[in-house]
């Protein structure tokens, strides 16, 4: 078995789903793995058991280029046929969560970060891990390691070993997420036309952003479409009473160009719409602010790694596309690095029960990872 699976497999079986996270204890185990390999990693924390991992080579002042994942995994909920955490291996697949999401990812990276070593002191620049905690709830690992790492060099690339099947991804969907609150009045079930009926409300409200989901999506544009979906609703108070509150969240994802202040004025619009006369029974709380990201397509980092995926992979793997969820790309652009992401994993597996990734893209990702670090930093 190739190094990067065992590797892969080893860190499946550290459960760090998020909320809680426990990211330090795959932080911990990775700076072992890199010491044990001659490297002087450092474990960046967070907050209680939450981490980041950081190892750095090369003594270059023209070019930092950051290799970067994220910890954490979300919950294995659904119907597993074997143990998420055990990192099940048959001849195609590895199986667990965060096979796909993203710590195929993360094995690859680092086992093409350990190749790149007897080459270090040729390089233009310097070759950074970053391993960030938080991704799947709220980014504060990323924004914990910027706030703490402010030099810049003249080229400063990041890549994010997100799950896009090894295609290059120029962009990623942004979020918006809010609460919407529905205030009606109590009466006794038996009458329940002596109140208002908070889920009713709230009903009214879901046909009508189900109708807004369908208009988003023909909204077709080289970056993709946006969307809006209801993901919660909570409400009533008691079995016989008529309820007097309700509350929905809704996700709504963006595409580059859109922003929260677009978001805020068609959700506005909508209420004025469908509650003409009773928008004070209606209140729409920001929640999550998270902006799409991109990159432009002429930028160096890009043009080599396409060219790169076009010598390897042909054709079909010569443009860059869409990455069709969120990521910290936006994240690290606004921290001064141009950004891509590429990785081993389908979207498709991402957050479903018995994830799964390919053993042979795993394996191919570490050397295209390998092939692109020279291209940057010894071309």
């Amino acid at each position: 078995m190739e190094e990067v699976i065992s590797l892969l497999q080893k860190i499946i079986r550290i459960n760090t789903v998020s909320p809680p996270g426990n990211e330090k204890d795959l932080a911990d185990f990775l700076a072992e793995y890199l010491r044990n390999k001659g490297f002087n990693p450092s474990v960046q924390l967070v907050e209680d058991n939450r981490a980041n991992l950081i190892c750095e080579i090369g003594s270059g002042r023209n070019t930092l280029l950051v290799l970067n994942g994220h910890l954490d995994v979300v919950p294995a909920q659904g119907e597993w046929k074997q143990d998420p955490f055990s990192g099940t291996v048959d001849d195609t697949y590895v199986y667990g969560r965060g096979a796909s999401d993203m710590k195929s990812g993360i094995a690859a990276l680092t086992e093409a970060f350990i190749s790149m070593a007897p080459y270090a002191d040729k390089f233009k620049g310097k070759l950074r891990l970053v391993f960030v905690s938080d991704e799947e709830t709220a980014n504060h690992g990323v924004l914990h390691y910027l706030k703490n790492d402010k030099k810049r060099y003249p080229e400063n690339y990041a890549v994010i070993a997100e799950p896009t099947e090894l295609h290059v991804c120029k962009g990623h969907l942004g979020a918006e997420r809010y609460w919407i609150t529905f205030k009606g009045s109590s009466a006794h079930s038996s009458k329940p036309e002596n109140g208002c009926n908070s889920i009713y409300l709230a009903a009214r409200m879901i046909t009508a952003l189900e109708e807004y989901h369908a208009e988003l999506r023909k909204r077709t544009s080289t970056w993709g479409s946006p969307s809006c979906a209801v993901t919660r609703i909570q409400g009533g108070e008691k079995d016989n009473s008529i309820p007097s509150s309700c509350k929905l969240f809704i996700d709504r994802r963006t595409v580059p160009g859109e922003t929260k202040q677009d978001v805020d004025a068609e959700l506005k619009i909508i209420v004025k719409k469908v509650f003409p006369g009773e928008e004070d029974r209606v209140s729409i709380i920001p929640f999550f602010d998270f902006e799409a990201g991109r990159i432009d397509e002429h930028n160096p980092l890009i043009v080599t790694a396409c060219s790169l995926l076009r010598e390897k992979k042909g054709a079909d793997f010569a443009e860059p596309v869409i990455f069709g969820a969120g990521g910290e790309q936006s994240i690290l652009t606004r921290g001064g690095f141009d950004t891509i992401f590429l990785g081993p994993g389908s979207l498709s597996e991402a957050h479903m029960p018995d994830e799964k990734v390919l053993i042979k893209e795993v394996i191919e990702a570490a050397k295209l990872y390998e092939d692109l670090i020279f291209r940057i930093l010894l071309s």
